[in-house]
Parts: structure tokens; C-alpha cells; sequence
């Protein structure tokens, strides 16, 4: 039996056989989706131009927020993937300013590895304050702006999250649950040597996100592990400032 090997040549950051985005779901709530997908057609997605993969958590939670990013990056083509929750929806913005809104980031920022639409701006000065970067309508207001925009940041909120599918960022396979997965790709991203930014694509989170039982011990499980990475550090996320000392020192929180 003769083996016959492929000899890559080329640049491997080129990529011209898929599409422009591969825009994955994790999908609870099919109505919700189908308003997702609604959006994405009336402004300029196309099957030509895009595909659309959803984890499916209809009727069961077959992924939490750390697996299902890395079974949907496994079959993705698309030059860009998103990484969206089901109860956004796009509004003027679309395929077209996604694309010049990352093109402009690629000129400013060749080295970033994530984009999103809302998150924690970059060690800011002040450590007991939140400072967010943000450019979002949602449940605490319309066209929200926060912070310079685009701008880099050290975490992204969940809800709209963006990477290079040849750069990609793979979240912790340590953590689980549905809670401080954003942040954990940004972490991971900055361990890589590439930074998170936020972009200038408006478009509307319907969601509110909650602070049970569940956020608390996922939070408990982010601060544990990166505490001994980055001791000490304060992280602002869009759902607060999360300082990396050890839960069992009574510090944290």
C-alpha cells in the first residue's frame, strides 16, 4: 500500500473554500432561534455566504457553555465563526458590517484572536469599579454605548462572541457549567499571546442573563483555577468584577 501525503505550501491562514461565517447557536428555545435566523436573512446572510450550526439543547442539555463550542468548531468552514446565544437578533447591521468592522480590527489589531459586542475593557486603572466596553441593545437599554469602540478588552460577554476559524481559541476542558465561559476564552487568548476586542456591530440581546446557585459555584470554579495563573488580578466581566484570589481565602468574589 503506497501513502500518499499532502504537502502544504502555502500560507495556511488562507482560506478560500468556505464561507465568510459559520454562525453557531446554542439553541434552548426554537422560537427564539428561528427570530436569530430571521435577522440574519433580512440583513444580508445568505446560504451562499454563511451556515448556520446550532447545538441542540431543545429538549435536553446535551452541551453546557464549554462543550459546545468546541463540537461546533470541529465542523465549522466558515472563515469567521460566531458563537452566538439564541435570543440575539440583529437589527440595520449585517453581513457586510460584520465583515468591515473585523477588517478594520485585522488593520488595527493584526494579533487578535476573539471580537465580541460587549465586555470588560483591558486592566483598566481603577480596580473596585466596573469598566465596560460596549455597543449593544438590550433589557437595560437601547443602543447602549460604553467606552470607546471599537477597544480592547479582557473579558466578552457570552452572547456574541467571534474568532478566526485557522486562529481559533479553545475554552478550558477543566470548567463547566453555563457561566464564565466568555471570560475563559479571553483568558485563554491572552495566555496565547492575542487579545479580545470589542467591536462596532449594534445588535439586540434579549436576554438578562441570572445570578443563581449555578453562577455562584461556576464562579467559584473560574476564580479557583485562574487565581493561581493571574493571583490577585481584577477582572472585569459584564456581570461584575471578579477578583482572582481563592474562594476558601474569603478574599474572592
Amino acid at each position: 500500500m503506497t501513502l500518499t501525503p499532502r504537502y502544504v505550501t502555502g500560507d495556511a491562514s488562507v482560506d478560500s473554500d468556505g464561507p465568510d461565517f459559520s454562525v453557531c447557536t446554542l439553541v434552548r428555545s426554537q422560537q427564539k432561534y428561528d427570530r436569530l435566523l430571521a435577522s440574519f436573512a433580512r440583513t444580508g446572510f445568505t446560504a451562499d455566504n454563511s451556515e448556520f450550526l446550532a447545538a441542540d439543547n431543545r429538549e435536553v442539555n446535551r452541551f453546557d457553555g464549554y462543550d459546545w463550542q468546541k463540537a461546533l468548531l470541529a465542523q465549522a468552514r466558515g472563515r469567521y465563526v460566531v458563537f452566538c446565544h439564541d435570543d440575539i437578533e440583529l437589527l440595520d447591521q449585517g453581513h457586510d458590517a460584520l465583515l468591515s468592522a473585523l477588517e478594520v480590527l485585522t488593520r488595527a489589531e493584526p494579533t487578535w484572536l476573539l471580537a465580541g459586542v460587549a465586555g470588560g475593557r483591558y486592566r483598566p486603572e481603577k480596580h473596585h469599579r466596573r469598566f465596560l466596553r460596549m455597543h449593544i441593545s438590550d433589557p437595560w437599554g437601547e443602543n447602549r454605548l460604553m467606552g470607546s469602540v471599537p477597544g480592547r478588552v479582557e473579558t466578552l460577554d457570552e452572547c456574541f462572541i467571534l474568532m478566526r476559524r485557522l486562529q481559533p481559541v479553545i475554552g478550558s476542558h477543566d470548567l463547566g457549567g453555563f457561566h464564565f465561559y466568555g471570560p475563559d476564552l479571553c483568558l485563554q487568548a491572552e495566555l496565547r499571546g492575542g487579545s479580545a476586542h470589542v467591536i462596532d456591530f449594534l445588535l439586540r440581546h434579549h436576554g438578562g442573563g441570572t445570578k443563581d446557585d449555578d453562577f455562584r459555584r461556576a464562579r467559584d470554579r473560574f476564580i479557583r483555577k485562574y487565581a493561581a495563573i493571574f493571583p490577585g488580578r481584577f477582572l472585569h466581566c459584564t456581570t461584575g468584577v471578579v477578583h482572582l484570589v481563592p474562594p476558601d481565602t474569603g478574599e474572592g468574589g
